[in-house]
């Protein structure tokens, strides 16, 4: 963590923005593949071979992706949450992120079709939306920190008292 708790050090930002582009990159590659490049054999039309290596990458990069989330609670969201600072935007990353996991969680253990395309549906949905609230949570937590001057102290903890 960077001085500034409310701030992210730049290797939190490394592995944060690092795990966050496989995932986006390799799920949205697995679904423009599976969607709309299958690969014709004399069997007729199967899945692309890219995609069972696509799935295990973004697999991965889920895992990663779920470390460095909950590396950033004890500081980064704990001192932001407790300086009412960007929780607007904050909580709507915190939702986004649980309901990728739990809808990528579906796309696995769903019980019936039905639920497994719910899931999948609004994994896809999901994921396709999180660069943009990403940006606009940057964006809003960089023009509060002009607006209210940086760099901004926190307050102490009360443990440090």
């Amino acid at each position: 963590m960077s001085r500034n708790r409310l701030r992210l050090s730049f290797r939190q930002r490394l592995w944060f923005h690092g795990s966050f582009a496989v995932l986006f990159l390799s799920g949205a590659l697995w679904w423009i593949l599976h969607r709309w490049f299958p690969v014709q054999t004399e069997f007729g039309s199967q899945e692309n071979p890219l995609n069972s290596w696509l799935l295990r990458l973004h697999g991965a990069a889920a895992m990663i992706a779920l470390v460095v989330l909950g590396s950033l609670l004890p500081n980064h969201v704990r001192a932001a949450w407790r300086a009412h600072r960007n929780r607007f935007s904050g909580g709507g990353m915190i939702a986004l992120s649980a309901a990728l996991t739990l809808t990528g969680y579906g796309l696995y253990y769903a019980a019936g079709e039905t639920l497994r395309l719910a899931a999948s549906l609004s994994h896809l949905g999901l994921g396709l939306a999180f660069p943009g609230v990403l940006i606009w949570h940057i964006r809003r937590g960089r023009a509060l920190r002009r607006r209210l001057g940086a760099p901004h102290r926190n307050p102490p903890d009360a443990q440090s008292l």
